[in-house]
């Protein structure tokens, strides 16, 4: 027994135990909510998503190839560019930190670097998934309140739509935020993953050669069109999930590598 607890004993003191994985979850979500920037970000990630849906369910009904559109048709294309707003959130979350020195406090307080990173990712998965389903409703709101009339609601479409959009966004804010722990600039983590998630799909678009096909069809946007869209090729959403699922653990591995080896 210590003077310091002695001495909280004898003045009816509770004695403090520490807040572990918690209440480092709870200062990371203090922290996270505090910033008007995830306001921001995650507010574009909405409206712009459902925005661009709406644009494209326009066009579709001007050149009358809207008959028959499933509830989910429009997931992958309304994604393309409100997707980085969620990237800039997630980076945010750990580059914001390393920007103005606030990393110091966030390990002084939390020596444990497995915890710091263990309670970003799950405040992170949790705000993640919620707005990618927010997203995906907004997706469905914006197609249907112009073809609404002619579009598809199965269960199975909607689900994809509204989940598949949840998972995805979940995907990516994880990979990003892997990143950001290793290169530990906003600016870094964004170009990359912007070259990750629209530049090199783009390019092997351009190629067409069979190899870069192929490994772009495994990379987060392709599986994260499986998830949206429920198709079977070039492999199912489940693979789709696992792909998705293996580059935000290397990412996180990375990042925590780094993280326990290098100083603040």
């Amino acid at each position: 027994m210590t003077m310091a607890t002695t001495a909280q004993e004898r003045r009816g003191e509770p004695q403090q135990s520490g807040g572990g994985l918690p209440g480092a979850i709870a200062a990371e979500w203090t922290k996270l909510w505090g910033l008007r920037s995830t306001w921001l970000c995650l507010g574009v990630a909405v409206l712009l998503t459902g925005g661009t849906a709406l644009l494209a369910s326009l066009a579709l009904q001007a050149n009358g190839t809207a008959d028959g559109m499933t509830a989910n048709a429009l997931g992958y294309t309304s994604t393309l560019l409100s997707q980085f707003a969620m990237v800039a959130a997630a980076s945010l979350l750990i580059t914001g930190e390393y920007a103005t020195g606030a990393v110091r406090t966030t390990l002084t307080t939390v020596p444990a670097r497995a915890r710091v990173v263990l309670a970003k990712v799950a405040v992170l998965a949790v705000t993640s998934f919620a707005t990618g389903c927010v997203a995906g409703a907004a997706v469905i709101a914006g197609a249907a309140a112009v073809v609404g009339d002619v579009m598809e609601f199965e269960a199975a479409h909607v689900l994809h739509e509204i989940a598949g959009t949840g998972g995805y966004f979940l995907g990516i804010s994880l990979f990003t935020l892997g990143l950001g722990l290793l290169v530990r600039s906003t600016a870094g983590t964004l170009s990359i993953a912007f070259g990750v998630l629209l530049a090199i799909p783009s390019i092997s678009q351009i190629v067409g050669n069979e190899t870069v096909t192929a490994f772009v069809d495994h990379t987060p946007p392709m599986t994260g069109a499986s998830l949206m869209s429920g198709a079977t090729e070039p492999y199912g959403w489940g693979t789709g999930a696992l792909l998705l699922a293996a580059w935000a653990a290397l990412a996180l591995a990375a990042g925590y590598t780094a993280l326990a080896r290098r100083d603040a």
